[in-house]
């Protein structure tokens, strides 16, 4: 096991190469359930289709914005971890999601537009029990969980897509 203090000074050393594209797409037919597809439909006030209902949800409340989440490759393969662990939709690759600002938008091969949310993606509870409570803190650090977004326009969502901010 990997301390807190060595994880920091790992993900704080992190590049991310461009061009930015999606690495890994996660389905989360039902809760607990990761799976990784080639491909996926995304819908407006959806996000994943086929994706459980209740994936937006925390704590027994919907959370706005969280219609698809996201998290950077870069960081799960410096905690060491697999791409359908945490349990983001999405696991983009060359982009720090840090830099975007909430309200960004970013496109996604062909015809999908997602767009970040005001809502923070936080570490929480099943990160730690998923990944371990040093990467918890060590992420929650640095702000490196990763981002929520909503769906401006739907599409399909294929592996190696590229993927660009466009404002």
């Amino acid at each position: 096991m990997t301390d807190t203090a060595s994880l920091t000074d790992r993900l704080s050393r992190l590049i991310y190469p461009g061009p930015a594209c999606l690495h890994a797409i996660i389905q989360k037919p039902a809760v607990g359930v990761h799976a990784q597809v080639e491909e996926a439909v995304v819908a407006k006030g959806v996000g994943l289709v086929g994706d459980h209902h209740k994936k937006d949800w925390w704590k027994g409340e919907r959370i706005p914005g969280r219609e698809v989440t996201a998290v950077a490759w870069e960081v799960l393969h410096a905690l060491g971890t697999t791409v359908d662990t945490p349990g983001d939709n999405l696991v983009v690759e060359g982009l720090d999601l840090r830099q975007l600002q909430p309200g960004t938008k970013i496109c996604i091969g062909p015809s999908v537009i997602l767009e970040r949310a005001q809502k923070v993606h936080r570490p929480c509870t099943l990160f730690a029990a998923r990944i371990s409570e040093e990467a918890r803190k060590a992420v929650s650090e640095l702000t490196l969980r990763g981002a929520l977004f909503s769906v401006v326009q739907g599409g399909t969502l294929k592996q190696g897509d590229a993927l660009h901010i466009i404002g």
